[in-house]
């Protein structure tokens, strides 16, 4: 037994509400919570812990993120932060020659971000040839939906002036059909993975585990989500549950289209799925993508980009990832199956397709408990009211990447003109028609910091200090619900996380700093000090 006083309790239960002591039992649940007196009496014997005014949360769920590919901070070449073409070049010998890496391998970079380059643009594959010709270079843009590859990548891949582009992603061309090196969309780069990536690289997650799951517990994060689950990588992490290398609760979502269907690979897993954790891994359900990045100008939006640059079409809305037929199918197949379902929409249009395409699968399913498997759009950026009002008729959730507020409202603001770019992530609106919503980080896209995305819903203030519509700004109660009890409901787990209650498991985040009481522009200067999963310490500051 643990007895947990001294401390700025945030219970989650309702906005007021606190408690002076805290107890865990053996088995990591929250046995009490009330005044210490009571507490030490009931509870005779139990260590005391003295917390010294730190402030105590319930630790935070990850929405949506992708915690196998978190591998990517370990062993490839981090771009972030990137100013030029010119020092994505240099990062990139640095890497080579740290690795020691040789024709026979291949280079990532991760994370570089063309829209704060002096140039403006996405780096060519000759570019990418000045670092090397001989060892096949592939570069990541932060969003994860465009990149570019040198001419050994792409000649591995097979990727040439004959070659066709796969549905719903493109290779980017010069003149005479010959690729130029940037790319588009996730079947663009499922080819280069499959023909370049995966052949020469091979990660030891048992090396590297710790790490990544430090990367979620430095954060407060006590459960995250694997968020397209592809088959190697099922693999690889149930093989780390197997051998018990696992201590945050990870739900996987397997996705569908990338050589096989998300039901196959759970099938494939069987005792994993389910709302019971083995090892502290389980399948939430099934992933699907219908468009891409609105900084990187491949969300699909029902009505044009604004033009940017010279030689921009005027018409441009971006593309759909796939068509109306094979998204009802997935939805479907999820629904008649008894699974919840993540779908990936940043354009509006692509939101659009999602609403239409679950509400027609959901009236064709003869599943009696179809109404009850809480569908989720992730990301949202760009959905409009009307869109919200049709996700409360369908209990559908809406989980909100608010970081984008910070990281790329300014991107936003150019691509989307004074009418739409403000309005980005708009949360209010969500809570006017009583969905439960959440907030997540998408990591590695970006650092699995939740409460940044808490601090851009309730001050709506980007990177460049701009100012976003304040109609869309919600309190920090109900930003912090959405890392908390909100996000637990995703899961079907709000009766064991997400507040500070009895009977709930024990997991806790310690601040520095009360969230709900500091100046709302502070909050994102608020530090985790140490993590509890199910009363133990796994991460300190």
């Amino acid at each position: 037994m643990k007895l947990l006083f001294n401390a700025d309790f945030v219970p989650m239960t309702y906005e007021d509400a606190h408690f002076e002591a805290l107890v865990i039992d053996d088995e990591g649940t929250i046995a009490f919570t009330g005044d210490l007196d009571r507490a030490r009496a009931r509870y005779a014997g139990a260590e005391e812990i003295d917390l010294g005014g730190k402030t105590v949360t319930p630790g935070f769920i990850d929405p949506h993120s992708h915690f196998m590919m978190t591998a990517q901070n370990f062993t490839n070449a981090d771009l972030t932060g990137a100013a030029s073409i010119a020092e994505v070049q240099q990062r990139l010998r640095d890497f080579i020659e740290k690795r020691g890496v040789t024709a026979e391998g291949v280079v990532q970079g991760n994370g570089y971000d063309h829209n704060a380059f002096v140039e403006g643009r996405h780096p060519s594959r000759q570019e990418l040839d000045e670092v090397s010709r001989k060892i096949p270079i592939i570069v990541n843009h932060a969003s994860g939906h465009v990149g570019a590859a040198n001419t050994r990548a792409l000649e591995l891949a097979g990727v040439d002036a004959s070659f066709a582009d796969p549905d719903g992603g493109k290779f980017l061309r010069e003149a005479d059909g010959t690729p130029s090196g940037p790319w588009e969309e996730l079947p663009a780069i499922a080819i280069l993975e499959d023909k370049v990536i995966e052949p020469r690289e091979h990660v030891d997650y048992f090396a590297i585990v710790d790490d990544m799951q430090d990367l979620y517990f430095s954060h407060g994060v006590t459960t995250c989500q694997d968020g397209a689950t592809m088959d190697p990588f099922t693999d690889a992490l149930i093989s780390l549950a197997e051998a018990d290398r696992i201590k945050l609760d990870v739900v996987s979502y397997p996705m569908d289209g990338f050589g096989g269907t998300a039901q196959e690979i759970i099938d494939k897993h069987a005792s994993y799925d389910g709302r019971a954790y083995h090892h502290h891994v389980r399948f939430g359900g099934h992933k699907q993508v219908l468009d891409g990045s609105p900084q990187g100008r491949t969300a699909w939006m029902s009505k044009p980009y604004e033009v940017v640059s010279e030689g921009d079409d005027p018409a441009y809305c971006a593309y759909p990832a796939m068509d109306d037929e094979v998204v009802y199918a997935n939805c479907r197949a999820a629904i008649d199956t008894n699974h919840q379902i993540l779908t990936h929409c940043n354009g509006d249009a692509a939101a659009d397709q999602l609403l239409r395409c679950y509400e027609r699968a959901l009236a064709d399913s003869n599943n009696p408990n179809k109404m009850n498997l809480r569908p989720v759009m992730i990301h949202c950026q760009t959905a409009r009211r009307d869109q919200y009002e049709k996700m409360a008729q369908l209990k559908m959730i809406p989980s909100i990447f608010a970081s984008h507020i910070w990281f790329w409202g300014d991107v936003h603001q150019r691509n989307f003109g004074p009418e739409r770019g403000p309005r980005i992530s708009a949360a209010h609106d969500a809570m006017d028609m009583g969905l439960v919503f959440n907030f997540h980080t998408d990591t590695p896209i970006i650092p699995c910091d939740l409460l940044r995305g808490v601090w851009c819903a309730v001050n709506r203030v980007t990177k460049g200090g701009v100012q976003l519509d304040r109609s869309q700004c919600i309190d920090a109660f109900n930003a912090m619900r959405g890392i908390t009890i909100n996000a637990a409901y995703e899961y079907f787990e709000e009766d064991r996380k997400g507040t500070l209650e009895p009977g709930k498991l024990a997991d806790l985040a310690v601040l520095d700093a009360n969230p709900l009481k500091v100046d709302p522009m502070k909050i994102c200067d608020i530090e985790v000090l140490e993590t509890i999963k199910e009363g133990e310490t796994v991460w300190v500051r």
